[in-house]
């Protein structure tokens, strides 16, 4: 599976078959930021308003988990 290069991943099948389980944990098997990305990263949630007041540098991904009944105007 190539995740790095989809903005956008959604995972498709039956009940029972680990979907919920693998979305929750793709977060834990992807590389760490480099500092680029991290800067990058930091900038964005800055200027949306999304930054803590008390964060520094963003060091984890980004990751986001919208419920199923979601539209596709609030996702993109």
């Amino acid at each position: 599976m190539v995740v790095l290069s989809i903005p956008i991943l959604i995972l498709i099948g039956p009940p029972g078959a680990g979907k919920t389980m693998l979305a929750k944990r793709l977060p834990t098997i992807l590389p760490p930021l480099s500092l680029q990305e991290a800067l990058e990263t930091t900038k964005i949630h800055s200027v949306a308003g999304k930054l803590p007041e008390n964060a520094t540098l963003i060091s984890k991904r980004p990751y986001r988990s919208p419920h199923h009944t979601i539209s596709d105007v609030v996702v993109f």
